[in-house]
């Protein structure tokens, strides 16, 4: 696991280890609504994070953090994400969440340019993302500002943010009405508020995260705060996609299950616990890597540490991190938090034992600590992502075998070579139609709605599973005919259609046939691994040599699926040692009996 104890003075002031008895509560706080004005018990207007908190504490610089950002802006708060912004991956609009086009992930959310010529060229709005990414997201950043510095709609003037820059909002990606293939998904700034940067969503112990994200998909944006710290009563529905919604919301700041009106003071929480972090952590956390953070499987949890002995803040509420695979935002802060040997080793860590390993040193040279540190999981966690239909459908670690003969109900890592070292990786598989760029050999994924709109060919449940899945070279070859057509605007849907399937490009041969490359996009999405530390007897290696250097290696042979369905329906699976680039001779040393 990458640790870290990334102490100094004005951080323990920041987040103590324990609260003292002795210690100063927090001055009284007076919520204030969007006009700075302050609350009463009878009020019944939502309270403004900004007109309160920012009214002792820097709203400007705090909301600079990484978390509220997630891509907008450089570490000087600069906006960096722009319509160009990468060169080689054009449909990137920044490094992180926001702007990010990620395919490991429902509906392959892909944000919409500032800048468009038609809707042909736009996917998801900006109040798109705010309404549903943003529910885990503690506001501020592009959550309330555009990518041009502006309000999205400022409450004082009555303004929208492009009245100011004179951007034409029909085809601007934060003010179009088009969102999804929905040309009347809308753009409701002035309705719903943007949503300010919530302090409490970390800092007050019981936070209701459901309800925020109820108001926030209901598009109560500026109700977002008042509903987390249980100051309302909502009206629940269901969209079509069967998320619960608020239909109505009704601010009650005499309620006292959460928070306090008058005493919200003494129930502040200067270190946040770990329910806060977990509320938005664990929804991606469990789905992406496989998180469980208990006693049971976390050394470190079991210890008594919790997210911010590892994860401490700055005053600009930048979190110390690690240097994962997926994850690029803030690079500059990469490996502010102490590693394993740092604290294990080095000493870094006064109380952290030192290891004590009987193998030679050349393992810990070779093979991460997480390697042999996180020998499996035990939360399933999404590991297909089948874009083809229009419909995300996603595939468990549960379904797929990831090392034969051992425990069923659990799954191994796949391993791959970072920086020299072995380490342990979930292995996402993402297919997905795209349109390929003969000159620069790159593929721009295609949007979802496109594909649903598409008049799709029939295929077939080859695999048995109930579903049909597209799979056989008639059926793609049938695909990729019918996106050679337009869209409902009347554009081509790709001008060279291809699909990205099990490490392969499959595209149209000049003789109408199927011609299968291999290609990089089309390779695994390898999420890190470093929470959920075991130790003692349930690592490998911690009965010798035989965990890995045996004839039947569970290490070396473990199987890592490389695509659910060959042209046959059939999972199609690849070896660790394959993976890690060795040939049978280097294999066939490793594993020698010992």
């Amino acid at each position: 696991m990458v640790l870290f104890v990334f102490v100094s003075f004005s951080l323990f002031l920041l987040f103590p280890r324990a609260l003292s008895s002795q210690a100063p509560s927090h001055e009284k706080i007076v919520l204030r609504g969007f006009d700075g004005n302050p609350l009463t018990l009878e009020s019944k207007t939502p309270y403004s994070p900004k007109k309160t908190c920012g009214a002792c504490h820097d709203y400007d610089l705090i909301t600079k953090g990484y978390h509220f950002q997630q891509g907008r802006t450089d570490k000087y708060g600069k906006i960096v994400m722009r319509d160009t912004y990468d060169e080689k991956y054009p449909w990137n609009l920044s490094s992180g969440l926001y702007g990010k086009h990620s395919l490991a992930a429902m509906d392959s959310s892909q944000l919409t340019r500032k800048i468009n010529q038609s809707l042909s060229e736009m996917d998801k709005s900006s109040s798109f993302f705010a309404q549903n990414c943003g529910i885990c997201h503690p506001g501020g950043g592009w959550a309330e500002f555009d990518r041009k510095g502006n309000l999205y709609y400022n409450e004082e003037t009555k303004k929208f943010g492009y009245e100011l820059s004179g951007d034409d909002p029909a085809f601007d990606g934060d003010y179009t009405s088009f969102s999804a293939g929905n040309e009347k998904y809308g753009v409701p700034w002035d309705q719903s508020g943007v949503s300010e940067a919530d302090c409490l969503i970390c800092h007050l112990k019981g936070y209701q995260w459901k309800e925020r994200e109820a108001a926030l998909r209901g598009r109560f944006l500026r109700y977002g705060p008042t509903v987390g710290a249980g100051w309302a009563t909502l009206k629940l529905s269901e969209d079509e996609s069967k998320n619960v919604i608020a239909s109505e919301i009704a601010v009650n700041y005499t309620k006292k299950e959460t928070g306090d009106f008058e005493n919200l003071h003494l129930q502040i929480a200067k270190r946040p616990p770990d329910e806060n972090c977990w509320s938005c952590h664990a929804l991606y956390g469990e789905r992406k890597k496989g998180y469980d953070w208990s006693l049971q499987t976390d050394i470190h949890k079991a210890k008594g540490m919790d997210c911010v002995s590892c994860h401490p803040g700055d005053k600009e509420h930048n979190f110390a991190k690690g240097n994962s695979l997926q994850q690029t935002v803030r690079d500059d802060l990469d490996n502010t938090m102490n590693s394993c040997e740092d604290c294990h080793y080095k000493r870094k860590d006064r109380r952290a034992p030192r290891y004590r390993h009987p193998f030679s040193p050349k393992h810990m040279r070779r093979i991460a600590c997480q390697t042999c540190h996180l020998p499996y999981r035990s939360m399933p966690a999404e590991l297909v992502y089948d874009h083809t239909s229009g419909d995300t459908r996603i595939y468990e670690t549960s379904k797929f075998p990831s090392a034969a003969g051992l425990r069923p109900e659990v799954w191994y890592p796949a391993l791959r070579e970072f920086k020299g070292k072995i380490i342990p990786v979930k292995s996402a598989i993402a297919i997905y139609w795209g349109d390929l760029d003969e000159k620069t050999n790159l593929v721009r994924p295609i949007p979802l709605w496109k594909i649903r709109e598409l008049k799709k060919p029939p295929f077939k449940d080859d695999d048995g599973d109930g579903t049909p899945e597209v799979n056989s070279l008639d059926e793609i070859r049938s695909f990729l005919i019918a996106l050679k057509g337009k869209d409902r605007f009347g554009n081509p849907i790709a001008d060279i259609p291809v699909l990205i399937k099990g490490g392969l490009l499959y595209r149209l041969d000049k003789k109408g046939g199927i011609e299968k490359i291999q290609h990089d996009q089309a390779q695994s999405i390898d999420f890190s691994l470093n929470h959920n530390v075991r130790s003692g007897s349930l690592t490998i290696g911690a009965r010798g040599c035989k965990d890995c250097h045996i004839r039947n290696s569970p290490f070396f042979l473990r199987k890592i699926l490389v695509d659910p369905y060959d042209e046959k329906g059939k999972p199609v699976y690849m070896e660790a040692w394959e993976l890690l680039g060795m040939n049978r001779e280097k294999l066939d040393r490793l594993l020698l009996e010992q």
